[in-house]
């Protein structure tokens, strides 16, 4: 790892899906949670081309789902973390949950160490 990065993102009142996230030069490693927060897990879109984005699925076929709390660090696991955008949703994709006023967001990212 060559460092961290950390991305600001927000999701807006009265949305569930945030801006979105470039870590096409890294690995995104960690989801900073805002201090408050309208109770929700936390589901993605991802997307290679910043473009066409696609709700986040494992290989088992089950949406990934990421438990979160108010003003928490939230692990991304290693196994969706080389996208290159991604976008936060508050919720999931057959129920996304609306937050009631805008909400911050950080994500640490890994840089990727390119060549020798």
């Amino acid at each position: 790892m060559a460092g961290a990065v950390v991305i600001p993102t927000k999701i807006m009142a009265g949305e569930s899906l945030s801006n979105v996230i470039d870590v096409s030069l890294g690995e995104a490693a960690y989801v900073l949670m805002p201090a408050e927060w309208d109770g929700a897990n936390l589901s993605f879109q991802v997307s290679f081309d910043d473009i066409n984005y696609w709700d986040l699925f494992d290989e088992l076929g089950e949406e990934v789902i990421l438990a979160c709390r108010p003003m928490t660090a939230v692990r991304i696991a290693p196994g969706m973390r080389a996208i290159g955008y991604v976008k936060i949703r508050s919720g999931t994709r057959e129920a996304p949950i609306v937050q009631s006023v805008d909400r911050d967001f950080k994500v640490v990212a890994e840089r990727t160490v390119v060549g020798p």
